[in-house]
């Protein structure tokens, strides 16, 4: 197994290789969200800060009863000496969901839960041949949610 600086610098230059994704919401049984559904779009990267990527989402989701919904999202990925931490920008700003850590061979977990008012954030990440899995968990007094994103490059 590599060592985790090379593992986080692996990690990192996959991160550049990124042009799309597809995603499926399943809420759990506790969950009062109803958003249930599988989406599809394009990530552009954007590097312009050396200490950040972010990827620049765009796309479509469906949810079950048929309807389409745009999604447009910012995550901005940042490098740390134990991992990679994952953040979700908000009216131009980071919010903080989890650090991810490198584990087993391929496999990164989130360091610890994130506490984000009543709700609680998690996530596994799995590199794959060409790309990476990228799963949350959101658990809370209104939330159950599962989060499956699959990103590749943009030949996949």
């Amino acid at each position: 197994m590599q060592q985790t600086p090379e593992r986080i610098q692996h990690l990192w230059n996959r991160l550049a290789t990124i042009g799309g994704f597809t995603y499926e919401s399943r809420p759990g049984p506790r969950s009062l969200t109803g958003w249930q559904g599988e989406g599809r779009g394009q990530v552009q990267i954007d590097d312009s800060n050396a200490d950040e990527r972010h990827f620049i989402e765009q796309g479509e989701f469906q949810l079950q009863n048929g309807q389409i919904v745009e999604m447009h999202n910012r995550f901005i990925w940042r490098k740390t000496t134990s991992g990679i931490v994952l953040s979700h920008g908000r009216r131009g700003e980071p919010v903080f969901l989890f650090e991810l850590i490198p584990t087993t061979d391929g496999l990164w977990k989130s360091a610890q839960d994130h506490v984000c008012i009543n709700d609680l954030y998690s996530g596994e990440l799995r590199e794959s041949a060409n790309g990476f899995e990228l799963t949350w968990h959101i658990t809370g007094p209104k939330k159950d949610e599962h989060l499956f994103y699959r990103y590749f490059p943009d030949n996949s």
